[in-house]
């Protein structure tokens, strides 16, 4: 048999079992990529289910989504979105290249790294002082900056749609594009998902980073044979005897086929 199912979801189901969500009652794993999308779980051991959250409205008559509609979260945090809305700002994405080494190239346009460390060497959410001893080239890209500094806004808003919605115990940020954000912003995101929820449950919830690395779909795609096996008891499905027809049964259809 063939297990096929949603990506956030079987994101979701590697993180609880294998990842950031080990120990959490309840959790919402969010997948950034190209798009935005979302699994929650209530059951530790059961399997998650998959949300459209990356097509929750966060602007009024906003941004065209790629779904059809207008102001979907999606339209503002995906990587996709992401990228050309910095390239609508004046940014100069590398010609050619895929998403995520545009994106790579974003970050690294927005926050520079200082001489002699690597990149990812700023705070998250900070933008670096201005050093007028600099090398021309170095200063952070202003417009990167700003585009960035938006979707925080937007997806803390997006965040404590969650909280308020769920009520989880933690939110976990996997995928390709979250991983790489998430380094660089989460912080500033989780003080506006605190900013905009209602403070009782944003007090009551852990928003961090998947442990399992960009692969953490397809680690939860591997786990679906198992879910289903414990889901049946930890036993295969037994197959029923067959009984063979009776003879008046075969016989009439004889009589019918001739």
């Amino acid at each position: 048999p063939y297990w096929i199912d949603n990506g956030a979801k079987t994101l979701g189901q590697a993180e609880m079992w294998f990842g950031a969500g080990r120990g959490a009652r309840s959790a919402v794993v969010v997948l950034f990529g190209s798009g935005v999308g979302a699994c929650v779980v209530d059951d530790p051991m059961g399997p998650g289910r998959a949300i459209e959250w990356g097509h929750l409205t966060v602007r009024v008559r906003g941004r065209r989504c790629r779904c059809g509609a207008q102001g979907c979260l999606e339209a503002y945090a995906g990587a996709e979105a992401l990228l050309e809305r910095w390239r609508e700002a004046g940014g100069m994405p590398p010609a050619g290249a895929d998403e995520e080494t545009a994106l790579t190239a974003m970050l690294a346009a927005a926050y520079p790294a200082e001489p002699g460390t690597e990149p990812g060497g700023t705070n998250p959410g900070t933008e670096p002082a201005a050093d007028p001893g600099k090398a021309p080239g170095t200063e952070p890209d202003a417009t990167a900056l700003a585009v960035l500094a938006e979707t925080a806004e937007y997806l803390g808003a997006g965040f404590a749609d969650l909280i308020n919605l769920f009520q989880p115990e933690r939110i976990l940020v996997g995928g390709w594009a979250g991983l790489q954000l998430g380094t660089r912003f989460l912080e500033t995101v989780s003080g506006y998902a605190k900013q905009y929820a209602l403070s009782y449950p944003a007090s009551r919830t852990g928003i961090g980073l998947g442990t399992l690395g960009p692969e953490a779909v397809t680690v939860g795609a591997a786990l679906l044979p198992l879910v289903d096996f414990f889901a049946q008891g930890g036993r295969r499905p037994e197959s029923k005897p067959s009984t063979p027809a009776p003879a008046w049964q075969s016989a009439l259809q004889d009589r019918v086929s001739t």
